[in-house]
């Protein structure tokens, strides 16, 4: 029995160039690893921006903070007290010694803080 043998066809008018793999491979590692570059950076800038933008609204908000400690000193001063006091007609005056606890240390053994009367 003869067998038939298929023959390729190949086409006439095509060339075949080989293209070596190992530099296909080179190409297409340089081309990954310069769009990770690219991602990168560009991660980092919007992260510092981001930082900016932040820092400023720490600034700002510790401004707020010395603005409204200064405001509360002020409002809380012994003669504007006593004005506030006097304005709206409260019958207020210091507590009598007796009255008074004083916290003292940490008594680590006990876990309690320790009150000196006078």
């Amino acid at each position: 029995m003869a067998t038939k043998r298929k023959k390729k066809k190949t086409k006439k008018n095509q060339a075949r160039v080989p293209f070596p793999a190992l530099l296909a491979n080179v190409l297409v590692l340089v081309a990954v690893l310069g769009l990770s570059y690219m991602w990168l950076c560009s991660r980092c800038d919007a992260l510092g921006k981001e930082i900016k933008a932040r820092e400023g609204e720490l600034a700002t908000a510790q401004k707020r903070l010395v603005n409204e400690q200064d405001h509360w000193s002020s409002i809380t001063s012994p003669g504007n007290l006593s004005r506030a006091i006097n304005r709206h007609g409260l019958q207020m005056g210091m507590p009598p010694d007796r009255q008074i606890v004083r916290v003292g240390a940490w008594d680590s053994s006990g876990r309690t803080a320790m009150l000196g009367r006078q």
